[in-house]
């Protein structure tokens, strides 16, 4: 329960004429009313200090109204606390002693804390005290007649049990102000909010319904749902805290402790099982406790299922937040969860800076600052400069060709370019009846044509270069807002799940140093173990993996990170995931091409770390080393790219811009197929850059995959083209080069032969494979005009 925290902006509403109804004002109401209600109950809570005597003291009131105006120096939140305190008194008026005197306390102390303020809160405890020690003694004296003695006495003892009641309730609404999701409650608070809650329900008197009491079933529910929440611990501390507060306005300690005690462990015990097998855990230990102490009635049996039902009733998303609250363990999770959320921010925001400087020097490089119609007339006037300075520098006839005949010269000079431009190597009719040196202005010319077609191919290389570079860049800063986003998606710490590894792993003697439980953005299970240095993962395999296997009812295994032991802690971690539904094996059969020493095909396959299987084939044209590196160059840089998160059309081009510059020269290209397998649901994508179709085997029959894109190198930019199929187990993927197809120099791209073949034959993948490379050299009559590869993949199911 959160009551009376400090609002500000209710009195700044307050100060403006005009004002939209506001949510913080509603809020602002409900806790002062809060406030009015808290003192009247708590200004019902009798001491009873005699069995015989149904009357006792009343100091839990004025504790109340001391220890909030203490705290909240707001004058309306004090009146409403004495107003409400005042009504718990008259409503208690026979069953209080001196009832006058609490009245009087109550209104001396409300027109003290109206008048006087003051912030040394040390000072004001001091004179409030000596106000009510004031007011006890002279109520004794002038109202209830006491003898100096019996006066001095019994003010001593009320003055001395109001104190620590006001201490013990000025904790409790500091605690209360802090009772927030991202704060962390020490125990002591959670004891004095307790204490509190215990004195609320208390001062809700003996009110009966049926013959039933309103308080015991209230006080049952509260214990019920406290020890449901915070377990044992908690569950004992309210009932006993319940129990001697019930007990000592009852005068019955002993057996409200023993009850609501018992009650409390019991349930916290029993709160693993659920809410069922926990409440009826408690009802038969109330009922046993009941039946020993000869305290068991019909009443009390009412009473225990009423509270029980409530309990019941109280849906769940309300017990997760009291849970939040009340459960050390699960409010330590929250925080590190927001806390986890900020670090993520924080960490979002630094990286998303680097892209945002990634995408200004990507803007920066690609941009082109010339004018083309400037750039062009500029070059044009540096030719002629360029020109006239070798041609006329020493001409006698200088001064008469650019001084009286400037613009018929210039003119002429920029013909003459012009025709060299176009491969006509003529003079302009005015220099050829002016100009003296013809021979030297066409060498002049040519020399300067030369020089400006060498130059202008260089700059549009640089040009080139730089804007393969900004679109690298730009892909660059691409990726990373993707990783960001997938970063950023909810990742679910899993305490519960980390709580019932820990169990488990201590039943069965593993020694471990932390283990970290979560859920990806994906909903997969991740399990993080840390030890000192095992056997490698034959240990974790052996012991470590049935263990898990069996606390979470879910196949797991060891990804492909394996086993990382750090050299100097000598410290291993492990990491455990989720285990996939499929998994692929593969099989790959090459010949090279006659006369050669080398194949000029590459492939690779294995999982990778996100779940996926991936299948990379590439053919460098021609033959030989120089084909060989082509596709071993094209198959790393895949892997890598695919690797770090790259999305596909990036990787695709990436890989296309830097083949180009590489073998642009010798005009030596290669080709990418590319299947990627979802281990954990069977969808398959395929992307073909200039490679031969690949086919997918299934139980009805062969599908063929292909596309037409040209390979790497070939183009500046390739539009990527996606292929999605859906894999079943015993599926299988036949991936092949060109070599395999182009058996036959009339049939070139000839496939069907391979449809039928696959149609015909069903084989596991390494005897597959090794068959339609043999039918392939047989069609071809054993010459290998080129290098054969067949790689074929089948998908297995894991149960």
């Amino acid at each position: 329960m959160q009551y009376e925290l400090e609002l500000n902006s209710y009195n700044d509403i307050g100060r403006e004429n005009k004002v939209k109804k506001n949510p913080w004002l509603r809020i602002s109401l409900v806790r002062l009313f809060a406030i009015f209600i808290i003192g009247v109950s708590l200004g019902r809570v009798i001491l009873l200090l005699n069995r015989a005597d149904n009357k006792g003291i009343a100091p839990f009131g004025i504790a109340y109204l001391m220890a909030l105006c203490a705290i909240k120096r707001d004058k309306k939140k004090c009146i409403l606390a004495s107003i409400g305190v005042g009504l718990g008194y008259l409503s208690m008026w026979n069953s209080i002693n001196d009832p006058y005197i609490y009245l009087v306390s109550i209104v001396v102390l409300s027109i003290y804390y109206l008048l006087i303020s003051t912030k040394d809160k040390i000072k004001l405890e001091i004179i409030s005290f000596s106000i009510l020690l004031v007011v006890f003694v002279l109520g004794g004296i002038f109202i209830s007649k006491y003898d100096g003695g019996i006066n001095l006495t019994l003010t001593l003892l009320q003055t001395s049990v109001v104190i620590p009641i006001y201490h013990i309730i000025k904790y409790s609404i500091r605690s209360l102000d802090e009772f927030r999701i991202n704060s962390s409650i020490s125990a002591e608070e959670i004891v004095s909010i307790s204490i509190l809650f215990c004195l609320i329900i208390t001062g809700v008197g003996e009110i009966y319904i049926l013959n039933c009491s309103i308080r015991n079933i209230l006080a049952l529910t509260s214990v019920f749902i406290i020890a449901y929440m915070g377990g044992a611990s908690y569950g004992a501390m309210i009932g006993v805290a319940m129990g001697v507060i019930l007990g000592i306005s009852e005068n019955d300690m002993i057996f409200n402790v023993a009850f609501y005690g018992v009650e409390g462990l019991i349930v916290g015990i029993f709160k693993d099982t659920g809410k069922i097998l926990s409440i009826l855990a408690g009802i038969i230990i109330y009922f046993a406790l009941g039946l020993y102490s000869n305290q068991l009635t019909t009443n009390l049996i009412i009473e225990v299922m009423i509270g029980a039902i409530l309990f019941l009733l109280i849906p769940k998303s309300a017990y997760k937040s009291i849970e939040i609250e009340i459960n050390p363990e699960k409010k330590r999770n929250a925080i590190s969860n927001i806390s986890l959320n900020d670090l993520k921010e924080e960490f979002t925001l630094r990286i998303r800076g680097i892209t945002d400087v990634l995408g200004a020097i990507s803007a920066c490089l690609g941009e082109d600052n010339e004018n083309s119609n400037l750039s062009i007339k500029n070059k044009s006037c540096a030719l002629i400069e360029n020109l006239a300075e070798r041609s006329c520098s020493q001409c006698i006839n200088r001064e008469k060709c650019w001084q009286k005949n400037f613009n018929q010269t210039y003119v002429s000079f920029q013909t003459l370019i012009d025709n060299y431009e176009s491969g006509k190597v003529t003079l302009p009719i005015y220099l050829e009846k002016n100009c003296v040196k013809h021979l030297s202005i066409l060498k002049n010319t040519e020399t300067i044509i030369n020089n400006h077609n060498l130059n202008e191919t260089k700059k549009e290389k640089i040009n080139e270069g730089r804007q393969i570079l900004s679109e690298h860049i730009n892909n660059i800063g691409i990726t990373l807002e993707r990783i960001l986003d997938n970063f950023k998606r909810e990742i679910k710490i899993s305490d519960d799940l980390e709580r019932m590894i820990r169990r488990g792993l201590n039943r069965n003697s593993i020694e471990y140093n932390d283990i970290f439980c979560y859920k990806n953005y994906e909903g997969r299970i991740r399990i993080k173990i840390s030890m000192n240095s095992c056997e490698g993962c034959e240990f974790c395999n052996k012991d470590v993996l049935p263990i898990l296997n069996d606390i979470i009812k879910i196949p797991l295994s060891i990804s492909s990170e394996g086993c990382n032991i750090n050299p100097k802690s000598n410290e291993c971690t492990i990491t455990i995931e989720e285990a996939p539904k499929y998994y692929v094996m593969s099989y790959a059969a090459m010949d090279i091409k006659d006369g050669e020493s080398q194949t000029g095909d590459y492939y690779s396959f294995g999982k990778t770390t996100d779940g996926n299987y991936t299948i990379i084939l590439s053919d460098g044209m021609g033959s030989g080393p120089e084909a060989s590196d082509q596709s071993k160059a094209t198959v790393n840089l895949v892997e890598h790219l695919t690797d770090a998160g790259f999305a596909e059309d990036i990787t695709v081009n990436t890989v296309n811009s830097i083949m180009g510059m590489k073998f642009a020269e010798n005009e030596k290209f290669a080709t990418l197929d590319l299947s990627k397998i979802n281990l954990y649901n069977g969808r398959t994508s395929f992307i073909k850059i200039g490679a031969s179709p690949s086919f997918i085997k299934r139980k009805d029959g062969v599908q063929k995959i292909a596309s037409n894109n040209l390979p790497f190198g070939l183009v500046d930019e390739v539009d990527v083209e996606v292929i999605n199929e859906e894999l079943k187990p015993g599926d299988m993927i036949v991936s092949i080069s060109d070599g395999i197809v182009d058996i036959d120099k009339l049939k070139v791209g000839d496939d069907l032969w391979i449809e039928e073949y696959l149609g015909e034959n069903s084989y596991d993948p390494k005897q597959l494979s090794e068959n339609i490379l043999k039918r392939a050299k047989e069609l071809s009559n054993g010459i290998l005009k080129d290098d054969m590869m067949v790689v074929v993949s089948k998908v297995y199911s894991v149960s």
